[in-house]
Formats: C-alpha cells, structure tokens, sequence
C-alpha cells in the first residue's frame, strides 16, 4: 500500500506543465545514440535559431542551437530553414527501461517523450565510447612518437 502511494506522489512530482503553442518542432531521431529533427519559436519575427535542451529527470542529457540551415525546412517556410539541430545525447543519464524525457526551448517545457532504451543499446553506447577513447589515444601516441 505505501509503495502504490510513493509511486503516485513520484509519478505526480515529475509532471511537467508544457508551454503548448510556443514552438513549433519536429523530433527525427530520438534515441540513445543521437537527437535530431528541427525547432522554431512561434512569436519570433527575425527568426533567429533557439536553444534546445533535453532533460531526463533533472539531468541535462543534451542541449545545443536549432541552428542547422535544412532545405526542406526552407522549402516548407519554417523559419529562413536555419532550425534543425543534431546532437549525442549523454547515454550514460538513461537507464534500461522507460525514460521520460523532457524537450526545452529557449527553457520553456515544450514536450514529454518516453523512450525506451535496451540493455544492449546501452552496451553498444559504452562500446561505441570506449572505441573512440582508444581512437584519441592512438592519435596521441602517434603524435608524440612523430614529434609534432
């Protein structure tokens, strides 16, 4: 009984009250290994690229400018089509299981998404970072033994 309560109050703590009809967005790819897709804010008339930042919990798992200039967002009018973004995200903030992200722009809760990530996703993630840390030390090594 005092588990279903806990899981009602934490469930009831971690709702995010959206900012709806401020930005307008598009999610492409949300996953362990990359976030991508396009965000443009309603009321600006310059246009000018916002800030991104995705959240799990209160960890901030990635963030940068909707800056990338796309041709099929100039096509459609959205904005001058400098809105796209492409970004890793911080795998090791995601746990197996379901994870509820928040969507930021310009700070303003716009979305919630729930994405569920694998046991084996994780690995390939940790893999994939070990992988390149060798790559960074090779490269290293290599310069100090040429002497540049």
């Amino acid at each position: 009984m005092l588990s279903k309560l806990y899981k009602k109050y934490k469930n009831r703590k971690r709702r995010v009250k959206c900012e709806k009809g401020y930005a307008t967005f598009h999610i492409d790819e949300l996953s362990i290994f990359k976030f991508s897709g396009w965000a443009y804010v309603n009321h600006l008339e310059n246009a000018k690229p916002c800030h991104v930042l995705f959240k799990l919990n209160s960890t901030i798992i990635c963030q940068t400018q909707a800056s990338v200039f796309r041709e099929d967002l100039k096509k459609a009018g959205i904005g001058n089509g400098d809105c796209g973004f492409s970004v890793e995200p911080n795998w090791q903030a995601f746990e197996a299981g379901s994870n509820v992200i928040v969507m930021y722009v310009n700070d303003k809760p716009v979305h919630v998404f729930e994405v569920t990530i694998t046991t084996k996703q994780l690995m390939v993630a940790m893999t994939g970072q070990i992988h390149r840390q060798i790559d960074l030390a090779k490269a290293e090594i290599i310069k100090s033994i040429s002497g540049r």
